[in-house]
């Protein structure tokens, strides 16, 4: 599979917060729930690059660092509350409001990595807010999200829309609990289906003559059924757990 990410316009103190590129590619592992994503191409630094591999279920995303013997638990470091109590400390604050979710099957079809799809569009919108002593900033955010999901024999639900959204928040996950809800539901109508190709173009807008656009595509190219070592799939004896905040 392939992802990537690019600002396709933009202007005003908003792309500071929309103005990021990445891509990459990875082989992807799954077995029932469980799964793997090896990094060959590329990467989102600093989180992850080629060489490195991230291990999800139901329960969230796991970094692996097989250079440097070490991993980070992503989901609990996002949600961990010491991250928000060191940002209460330091006066800043930050809330999501106004939140408005879609989802609309669209007509037509397509065949992606050798399996014909349906076609969803889910429509997203939310304000978000960050309150400090030294500022205060308010964000409106628009996202527009094709997905084109087949019944592939062995793959789970949707195993990958997990690890195609690191790094597509402009904030901590603990601020869009909420938000992530109202998504689970929505993407819920697309059944017992897996996503093999998605395109998203968000708009990420601070006021009048203040916004950044930005376009993520995802596809699948292949799927092979073969035996896999379950082994692969979980973090190594001996590696040390590290931190996002070091």
């Amino acid at each position: 599979m392939r992802m990537t990410t690019a600002p396709t316009s933009g202007a005003g103190l908003a792309t500071a917060m929309g103005n990021v590129a990445q891509s990459y590619a990875a082989h992807a592992t799954v077995v029932g729930p469980r799964g793997r994503l090896d990094i060959v191409e590329g990467g989102l630094q600093p989180l992850f690059g080629k060489g490195d591999y991230l291990l999800y279920d139901s329960t969230g995303i796991t970094v692996v660092r097989p250079a440097s013997q070490e991993y980070i638990p992503l989901s609990a470091e996002l949600n961990n509350s010491k991250i928000f109590e060191q940002m209460q400390a330091a006066g800043v604050s930050m809330s999501v409001a106004d939140i408005k979710v879609s989802m609309d099957s669209v007509s037509g079809t397509d065949t992606v990595a050798g399996y014909p799809t349906r076609h969803f569009r889910m429509t997203l919108a939310f304000t978000m807010s960050i309150d400090a002593s030294f500022m205060q900033q308010r964000f409106a955010t628009e996202s527009i999200t094709d997905y084109w999901v087949a019944n592939v024999p062995g793959l789970p639900t949707n195993p990958l829309l997990r690890v195609n959204a690191i790094g597509s928040s402009p904030a901590p996950m603990g601020a869009f609990k909420g938000l992530s809800t109202k998504v689970d539901s929505m993407a819920a109508r697309m059944g017992n289906a897996a996503a093999l190709k998605t395109k998203t173009v968000s708009r990420l807008i601070q006021g009048p003559g203040a916004n950044m656009t930005t376009e993520q595509t995802s596809e699948v190219t292949n799927v092979q059924h073969t035996p896999v070592d379950e082994a692969t799939l979980i973090v190594p004896a001996g590696y040390r757990r590290a931190s996002l905040t070091g």
